[in-house]
């Protein structure tokens, strides 16, 4: 019988009453087994909505503000038992809204970072490491690890985004580092408006039409891996079990999504979908072009060395 689906065996009570209180435990008598065949994720598939989480975010900025909040944002949180924040084992992502005249005060951690830009008027940025980088609707911006950042709306429209970091991986690693800004805002020293930081949301588009898929180059978040995704309308893209967790969300059109375990979703602009390791899924484009962003883990797992046994390894 292998250790996967070995039974509590049975012994002398006060052997393992005495095992215990000596903080030890059986290797050949587990009460749960430690390892098992194939990949278990205890995150599930779930889906979140741009528009339910702007209008909650507009009724929030009545009672929370910039001084009393580090962000104004709303965190999507896996609906499993006990879980108050990762959306899959290792990234977390939120809504976040800055409005006209404010800024979130800067701050670096260990996490590394991405903002995807949803919606923004022309005087909204990030401040990078005290350098300045405008933000437009479609821009993947990235914030490496332990680089200062804060963020300003200097414009008249309400700038909304989606923020992927890694904090998961980074608390269950515990390596969490944190610190706010000594200055609260970082002064902008300069401006890099084609900083490598920033990938323009109409140069992505254009990729993403040229190629069908695109990975970006995500100057040294290591953990953390960003890819664009086109389809025309019934244009099919489908993936098999994998080990690594993916966020899809709409950045133009509208998709149809089917989950395992899950089931079939439209997603349109601005929505979220949350594929966690092995689950099978698809995407079918239900308008004349759309387009997702793709965050995901892979490279940590690559990094990590790991790989799905499943399939042959490069070389094979």
């Amino acid at each position: 019988m292998s250790q996967v689906d070995a039974p509590m065996q049975a012994g002398p009570p006060e052997y393992f009453e005495d095992l215990r209180a000596q903080a030890l435990s059986p290797g050949w008598a587990k009460k749960v087994p430690q390892m098992w065949a194939a990949p278990r994720s205890r995150f599930v598939p779930a889906v979140w909505r741009y528009a339910q989480a702007r209008a909650a975010l507009d009724s929030a900025c009545s009672f929370v503000s910039p001084e009393l909040a580090e962000r104004r944002n709303l965190i999507m949180v896996n609906p499993v038992a006990d879980n108050i924040y990762p959306t899959c084992r290792n990234l977390v992502a939120a809504y976040q809204l800055v409005l006209p005249s404010e800024t979130a005060r800067s701050h670096r951690h260990a996490p590394n970072a991405l903002r995807l830009i949803l919606d923004a008027g022309s005087e909204t940025c990030t401040i990078v490491n005290g350098v300045r980088i405008e933000v437009a609707p479609g821009d993947v911006v990235l914030t490496p690890s332990w680089h200062w950042h804060g963020h300003s709306n200097s414009g008249d429209t309400p700038a909304f985004w989606i923020d992927f970091l890694d904090v998961p991986l980074v608390q269950n690693l515990e390596c969490m580092f944190f610190e706010d800004h000594p200055q609260r805002n970082e002064p902008a020293m300069g401006d890099a408006p084609d900083s490598p930081l920033r990938h323009k949301g109409a140069h992505l588009a254009r990729m993403a039409r040229e190629q069908g898929t695109v990975e970006l180059d995500t100057h040294g978040l290591h953990t953390t891996g960003v890819h664009m995704l086109g389809l025309k309308r019934g244009a099919t893209h489908e993936q098999a079990k994998r080990i690594d967790n993916n966020l899809y969300t709409v950045v133009e059109g509208s998709v149809r999504m089917a989950i395992e375990h899950f089931g079939t979703v439209e997603l349109t602009r601005g929505d979220v979908a949350v594929a966690p390791c092995w689950h099978a899924f698809s995407f079918e484009g239900l308008a004349d072009w759309s387009q997702l962003v793709r965050v995901t883990d892979e490279p940590a797992m690559r990094a990590l060395g790991f790989r799905d046994v499943s399939k042959p390894a490069q070389g094979d």
